[in-house]
Protein backbone atom coordinates (compact mmCIF):
# COMPACT_ATOMS: atom_id res chain seq x y z
CA UNK A 1 0.00 0.00 0.00
CA UNK A 2 0.99 3.60 -0.56
CA UNK A 3 2.94 5.86 2.16
CA UNK A 4 -0.31 8.12 1.50
CA UNK A 5 -2.81 5.47 1.80
CA UNK A 6 -1.25 3.82 4.96
CA UNK A 7 -0.56 7.48 6.36
CA UNK A 8 -4.45 8.61 5.91
CA UNK A 9 -5.62 4.75 7.63
CA UNK A 10 -3.45 5.14 10.62
CA UNK A 11 -5.93 8.05 11.66
CA UNK A 12 -8.83 6.73 11.02
CA UNK A 13 -11.96 6.44 13.49
CA UNK A 14 -13.52 2.95 13.17
CA UNK A 15 -16.95 2.59 15.39
CA UNK A 16 -19.20 -0.63 15.43
CA UNK A 17 -22.55 1.99 15.54
CA UNK A 18 -24.63 -0.41 17.29
CA UNK A 19 -22.27 -0.92 19.91
CA UNK A 20 -21.08 2.53 20.47
CA UNK A 21 -24.72 4.57 19.48
CA UNK A 22 -22.56 7.56 21.50
CA UNK A 23 -20.25 7.83 19.31
CA UNK A 24 -21.88 7.42 16.83
CA UNK A 25 -23.59 10.53 17.15
CA UNK A 26 -20.68 12.22 17.90
CA UNK A 27 -19.18 11.62 14.94
CA UNK A 28 -22.22 12.54 12.92
CA UNK A 29 -22.36 15.72 14.75
CA UNK A 30 -18.45 15.95 13.52
CA UNK A 31 -19.10 15.03 9.78
CA UNK A 32 -22.22 17.74 9.74
CA UNK A 33 -19.60 20.29 11.03
CA UNK A 34 -17.18 19.45 8.43
CA UNK A 35 -14.24 18.15 11.23
CA UNK A 36 -14.43 14.45 9.83
CA UNK A 37 -14.84 12.82 7.00
CA UNK A 38 -16.74 9.43 6.42
CA UNK A 39 -15.47 7.37 4.20
CA UNK A 40 -17.87 4.59 4.57
CA UNK A 41 -19.95 3.13 6.85
CA UNK A 42 -18.50 3.09 10.15
CA UNK A 43 -14.78 4.22 9.68
CA UNK A 44 -14.32 8.31 9.57
CA UNK A 45 -11.44 9.94 9.37
CA UNK A 46 -10.16 14.08 10.20
CA UNK A 47 -10.76 16.49 7.29
CA UNK A 48 -7.47 17.58 7.84
CA UNK A 49 -6.20 13.72 6.35
CA UNK A 50 -8.36 13.86 3.54
CA UNK A 51 -8.21 17.22 2.20
CA UNK A 52 -4.83 17.48 0.16
CA UNK A 53 -5.76 13.98 -1.11
CA UNK A 54 -6.19 13.75 -5.36
CA UNK A 55 -9.46 12.19 -6.28
CA UNK A 56 -7.84 8.94 -7.43
CA UNK A 57 -6.17 8.77 -3.55
CA UNK A 58 -9.90 9.37 -2.22
CA UNK A 59 -11.36 6.86 -3.44
CA UNK A 60 -8.53 4.20 -3.30
CA UNK A 61 -8.74 4.98 0.55
CA UNK A 62 -12.55 4.56 0.32
CA UNK A 63 -12.33 0.80 -1.10
CA UNK A 64 -8.97 0.15 1.24
CA UNK A 65 -11.15 1.36 4.30
CA UNK A 66 -14.01 -0.65 3.66
CA UNK A 67 -11.90 -3.85 2.97
CA UNK A 68 -9.82 -3.42 6.09
CA UNK A 69 -11.23 -1.30 8.83
CA UNK A 70 -15.29 -1.52 7.75
CA UNK A 71 -17.98 -4.00 7.22
CA UNK A 72 -17.08 -5.98 3.91
CA UNK A 73 -15.64 -9.53 4.47
CA UNK A 74 -15.75 -10.32 0.83
CA UNK A 75 -12.79 -9.67 -1.79
CA UNK A 76 -13.19 -6.08 -3.42
CA UNK A 77 -14.51 -6.51 -6.93
CA UNK A 78 -15.04 -4.28 -10.03
CA UNK A 79 -14.17 -0.65 -9.45
CA UNK A 80 -13.16 -1.01 -5.71
CA UNK A 81 -10.69 -4.00 -7.03
CA UNK A 82 -9.13 -1.93 -9.82
CA UNK A 83 -8.38 0.84 -7.87
CA UNK A 84 -6.59 -1.44 -5.50
CA UNK A 85 -5.18 -2.56 -8.28
CA UNK A 86 -3.59 1.06 -10.01
CA UNK A 87 -6.15 0.68 -12.89
CA UNK A 88 -6.81 4.45 -14.62
CA UNK A 89 -10.90 4.90 -13.91
CA UNK A 90 -12.20 7.02 -16.71
CA UNK A 91 -15.44 9.17 -15.62
CA UNK A 92 -15.53 8.49 -12.36
CA UNK A 93 -13.87 10.62 -9.86
CA UNK A 94 -16.08 10.51 -7.01
CA UNK A 95 -17.44 6.60 -5.97
CA UNK A 96 -19.18 6.86 -3.16
CA UNK A 97 -20.38 2.92 -3.19
CA UNK A 98 -17.66 0.37 -2.98
CA UNK A 99 -17.81 -3.17 -4.79
CA UNK A 100 -17.56 -6.88 -3.07
CA UNK A 101 -18.56 -10.24 -4.47
CA UNK A 102 -21.59 -11.32 -2.92
CA UNK A 103 -22.18 -15.19 -1.48
CA UNK A 104 -23.93 -16.90 -4.02
CA UNK A 105 -25.40 -16.35 -7.40
CA UNK A 106 -28.49 -14.79 -6.32
CA UNK A 107 -26.58 -12.04 -3.68
CA UNK A 108 -26.62 -9.11 -5.73
CA UNK A 109 -27.60 -5.95 -3.43
CA UNK A 110 -26.54 -2.93 -2.21
CA UNK A 111 -26.13 -2.31 1.92
CA UNK A 112 -25.91 1.73 2.56
CA UNK A 113 -22.70 2.42 0.87
CA UNK A 114 -21.60 -0.75 -0.01
CA UNK A 115 -22.29 -3.36 -3.21
CA UNK A 116 -22.74 -6.90 -3.62
CA UNK A 117 -22.18 -8.54 -6.97
CA UNK A 118 -23.91 -12.04 -7.32
CA UNK A 119 -21.21 -14.59 -8.37
CA UNK A 120 -21.19 -18.40 -8.84
CA UNK A 121 -17.88 -18.62 -6.80
CA UNK A 122 -16.38 -15.85 -4.75
CA UNK A 123 -13.17 -17.89 -4.00
CA UNK A 124 -12.46 -18.14 -7.75
CA UNK A 125 -9.30 -15.59 -8.82
CA UNK A 126 -8.96 -13.73 -5.39
CA UNK A 127 -5.76 -12.86 -4.27
CA UNK A 128 -4.28 -10.54 -1.62
CA UNK A 129 -2.55 -6.70 -3.15
CA UNK A 130 -1.62 -4.19 -1.31
CA UNK A 131 -3.07 -5.82 2.09
CA UNK A 132 -6.06 -5.91 0.61
CA UNK A 133 -8.44 -8.96 -0.72
CA UNK A 134 -9.43 -8.56 -4.16
CA UNK A 135 -10.55 -9.96 -7.67
CA UNK A 136 -7.08 -10.69 -9.25
CA UNK A 137 -6.36 -8.69 -11.78
CA UNK A 138 -8.07 -10.47 -14.90
CA UNK A 139 -11.45 -11.12 -13.06
CA UNK A 140 -11.48 -7.84 -12.40
CA UNK A 141 -10.98 -6.62 -15.57
CA UNK A 142 -13.75 -9.21 -16.84
CA UNK A 143 -16.20 -7.47 -14.01
CA UNK A 144 -15.40 -3.69 -14.68
CA UNK A 145 -15.61 -4.11 -18.47
CA UNK A 146 -18.86 -5.89 -18.44
CA UNK A 147 -20.31 -3.03 -16.09
CA UNK A 148 -19.16 0.05 -17.86
CA UNK A 149 -18.66 2.19 -20.81
CA UNK A 150 -17.15 1.70 -23.41
CA UNK A 151 -13.96 3.93 -23.43
CA UNK A 152 -13.54 3.16 -19.58
CA UNK A 153 -13.02 -0.68 -20.00
CA UNK A 154 -10.82 0.22 -23.37
CA UNK A 155 -8.82 2.16 -21.33
CA UNK A 156 -8.59 -0.90 -18.25
CA UNK A 157 -7.63 -2.91 -20.96
CA UNK A 158 -4.90 -0.88 -22.49
CA UNK A 159 -3.23 -0.47 -19.39
CA UNK A 160 -3.68 -3.76 -17.62
CA UNK A 161 -1.96 -5.22 -21.27
CA UNK A 162 0.69 -2.55 -21.38
CA UNK A 163 2.10 -3.00 -17.79
CA UNK A 164 2.53 -6.47 -18.23
CA UNK A 165 5.72 -5.20 -20.46
CA UNK A 166 7.34 -3.94 -17.56
CA UNK A 167 9.23 -6.49 -15.09
CA UNK A 168 7.91 -6.18 -11.84
CA UNK A 169 4.37 -4.57 -12.35
CA UNK A 170 0.95 -6.28 -12.10
CA UNK A 171 -0.82 -6.38 -15.68
CA UNK A 172 -2.41 -9.93 -17.83
CA UNK A 173 -3.29 -10.72 -21.20
CA UNK A 174 -5.98 -10.84 -23.76
CA UNK A 175 -5.72 -14.66 -23.16
CA UNK A 176 -5.67 -14.58 -19.45
CA UNK A 177 -8.68 -12.21 -19.59
CA UNK A 178 -10.83 -13.91 -22.10
CA UNK A 179 -10.33 -17.38 -19.71
CA UNK A 180 -11.45 -15.54 -16.25
CA UNK A 181 -14.44 -14.58 -18.79
CA UNK A 182 -14.73 -18.15 -19.84
CA UNK A 183 -14.45 -19.78 -16.24
CA UNK A 184 -17.06 -17.31 -14.75
CA UNK A 185 -19.47 -18.62 -17.12
CA UNK A 186 -20.06 -14.78 -18.27
CA UNK A 187 -23.33 -14.59 -20.45
CA UNK A 188 -24.58 -10.85 -19.52
CA UNK A 189 -21.86 -7.99 -20.69
CA UNK A 190 -19.98 -10.99 -22.76
CA UNK A 191 -20.45 -8.89 -26.07
CA UNK A 192 -19.59 -5.95 -24.38
CA UNK A 193 -16.11 -7.46 -23.07
CA UNK A 194 -15.31 -8.66 -26.48
CA UNK A 195 -16.18 -5.46 -28.20
CA UNK A 196 -13.75 -3.98 -25.77
CA UNK A 197 -11.32 -6.39 -26.15
CA UNK A 198 -11.17 -5.86 -30.13
CA UNK A 199 -10.28 -2.30 -29.87
CA UNK A 200 -8.12 -2.46 -27.32
CA UNK A 201 -4.64 -1.67 -27.77
CA UNK A 202 -1.30 -2.06 -25.01
CA UNK A 203 0.30 0.56 -27.36
CA UNK A 204 -1.65 3.42 -25.83
CA UNK A 205 0.77 5.38 -22.79
CA UNK A 206 -2.12 6.63 -21.09
CA UNK A 207 -5.79 6.37 -19.94
CA UNK A 208 -6.12 9.98 -22.11
CA UNK A 209 -5.14 8.58 -25.19
CA UNK A 210 -7.09 5.25 -25.05
CA UNK A 211 -10.48 7.57 -24.14
CA UNK A 212 -8.74 9.70 -27.32
CA UNK A 213 -8.63 7.03 -29.64
CA UNK A 214 -12.12 5.64 -28.63
CA UNK A 215 -13.66 9.04 -29.28
CA UNK A 216 -12.26 9.41 -32.07
CA UNK A 217 -13.81 5.50 -33.70
CA UNK A 218 -16.99 6.84 -31.83
CA UNK A 219 -17.14 9.91 -33.80
CA UNK A 220 -16.79 8.51 -37.04
CA UNK A 221 -12.98 9.12 -38.08
CA UNK A 222 -10.20 7.04 -38.92
CA UNK A 223 -8.58 5.44 -36.29
CA UNK A 224 -4.75 6.28 -35.96
CA UNK A 225 -2.01 4.09 -35.86
CA UNK A 226 -0.15 4.24 -32.58
CA UNK A 227 3.19 5.00 -31.21
CA UNK A 228 4.57 5.76 -34.43
CA UNK A 229 8.02 6.03 -34.33
CA UNK A 230 10.38 9.45 -35.94
CA UNK A 231 14.35 10.12 -36.25
CA UNK A 232 15.54 13.64 -35.89
CA UNK A 233 18.28 15.11 -37.61
CA UNK A 234 20.72 14.34 -34.56
CA UNK A 235 19.67 10.25 -34.66
CA UNK A 236 17.51 10.77 -31.58
CA UNK A 237 14.09 8.77 -31.81
CA UNK A 238 10.82 9.96 -30.35
CA UNK A 239 7.64 8.01 -30.67
CA UNK A 240 4.30 10.32 -31.03
CA UNK A 241 1.15 9.19 -29.92
CA UNK A 242 -0.48 8.63 -33.00
CA UNK A 243 -0.60 9.03 -36.81
CA UNK A 244 -2.82 9.11 -39.95
CA UNK A 245 -0.35 7.34 -42.39
CA UNK A 246 -3.36 8.09 -45.12
CA UNK A 247 -2.66 12.27 -44.74
CA UNK A 248 0.70 12.14 -43.30
CA UNK A 249 -0.52 13.44 -39.88
CA UNK A 250 0.84 12.91 -36.36
CA UNK A 251 -1.35 13.49 -33.33
CA UNK A 252 -0.49 14.41 -29.79
CA UNK A 253 -2.44 13.91 -26.69
CA UNK A 254 -1.05 16.47 -24.11
CA UNK A 255 -2.35 16.01 -20.15
CA UNK A 256 -1.96 18.63 -17.24
CA UNK A 257 -0.53 15.40 -15.63
CA UNK A 258 2.88 15.67 -17.05
CA UNK A 259 3.00 19.55 -16.37
CA UNK A 260 2.19 19.38 -12.73
CA UNK A 261 3.90 16.28 -11.59
CA UNK A 262 8.20 15.94 -11.23
CA UNK A 263 7.73 12.42 -11.27
CA UNK A 264 6.34 12.05 -14.79
CA UNK A 265 8.42 15.11 -15.91
CA UNK A 266 11.40 12.77 -15.18
CA UNK A 267 13.04 15.96 -13.14
CA UNK A 268 12.74 18.66 -15.91
CA UNK A 269 11.28 21.60 -15.44
CA UNK A 270 8.05 22.86 -17.42
CA UNK A 271 9.65 25.18 -19.79
CA UNK A 272 12.48 22.12 -20.57
CA UNK A 273 8.99 19.74 -21.12
CA UNK A 274 7.42 22.51 -23.43
CA UNK A 275 10.80 22.93 -25.30
CA UNK A 276 11.43 19.28 -25.91
CA UNK A 277 7.54 19.56 -27.29
CA UNK A 278 8.16 22.02 -29.93
CA UNK A 279 11.66 20.54 -30.52
CA UNK A 280 9.52 17.29 -31.50
CA UNK A 281 6.88 19.00 -33.24
CA UNK A 282 9.27 20.61 -35.40
CA UNK A 283 11.09 17.49 -36.24
CA UNK A 284 7.80 15.70 -37.30
CA UNK A 285 6.93 18.76 -39.63
CA UNK A 286 10.82 18.87 -41.13
CA UNK A 287 10.01 14.59 -42.63
CA UNK A 288 6.42 16.27 -44.31
CA UNK A 289 3.95 15.10 -41.57
CA UNK A 290 1.46 17.47 -40.16
CA UNK A 291 1.07 17.65 -36.12
CA UNK A 292 -2.45 17.78 -34.01
CA UNK A 293 -2.16 18.22 -30.26
CA UNK A 294 -5.09 17.69 -28.37
CA UNK A 295 -5.58 18.22 -24.61
CA UNK A 296 -8.32 16.91 -21.89
CA UNK A 297 -11.08 19.48 -22.57
CA UNK A 298 -11.34 17.99 -26.35
CA UNK A 299 -11.99 14.65 -25.27
CA UNK A 300 -14.97 16.37 -22.14
CA UNK A 301 -16.61 17.74 -24.81
CA UNK A 302 -16.50 15.52 -27.89
CA UNK A 303 -17.66 18.41 -30.21
CA UNK A 304 -14.58 20.08 -29.91
CA UNK A 305 -12.50 17.08 -30.72
CA UNK A 306 -14.32 16.68 -33.82
CA UNK A 307 -13.66 20.12 -35.03
CA UNK A 308 -10.31 19.78 -34.70
CA UNK A 309 -10.39 16.33 -36.76
CA UNK A 310 -12.64 18.03 -39.29
CA UNK A 311 -10.11 21.19 -39.29
CA UNK A 312 -6.95 18.67 -39.89
CA UNK A 313 -9.12 16.77 -42.57
CA UNK A 314 -9.20 13.57 -40.57
CA UNK A 315 -10.50 10.53 -43.23
CA UNK A 316 -14.21 9.79 -42.24
CA UNK A 317 -15.00 6.19 -41.36
CA UNK A 318 -18.65 6.36 -41.08
CA UNK A 319 -20.72 8.39 -40.12
CA UNK A 320 -20.26 10.31 -36.71
CA UNK A 321 -22.18 8.94 -33.71
CA UNK A 322 -23.89 11.79 -31.48
CA UNK A 323 -21.93 12.03 -28.50
CA UNK A 324 -22.93 14.07 -24.82
CA UNK A 325 -19.68 15.91 -23.21
CA UNK A 326 -18.05 12.97 -20.58
CA UNK A 327 -17.07 13.52 -17.22
CA UNK A 328 -13.18 13.12 -16.89
CA UNK A 329 -10.36 12.91 -14.16
CA UNK A 330 -8.85 16.49 -14.18
CA UNK A 331 -5.68 15.15 -14.90
CA UNK A 332 -5.86 14.01 -17.59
Amino acid sequence: MTDIITSALAHAIVVAELDDPSLARSLHRATARGEVVRLVRGVYVPRAVVEDLKPWDRELLRAVAAATRGRVRQPLSGVSAARVWGVPILEDEFTPVVEALGWGDRATRRASDLRYWATADDGYRVVEQRGVVVTDLPRTIVELSTRSTFARSVAAIDWAVRVRRRPGEPGTSIDEIRAAADALGLVRGRARLERAIAFADGRAESAGESWMRVLIHQLGFEVPDLQHEYRLADGRRFRSDFRWPSIRLAGEFDGRLKYRAGEVRGGRSVEQVVIEEKEREDAVRATGDGMLRCVGDDLRDPRLLRRKLEAAEVPRRVRRARLAPLATPRTL
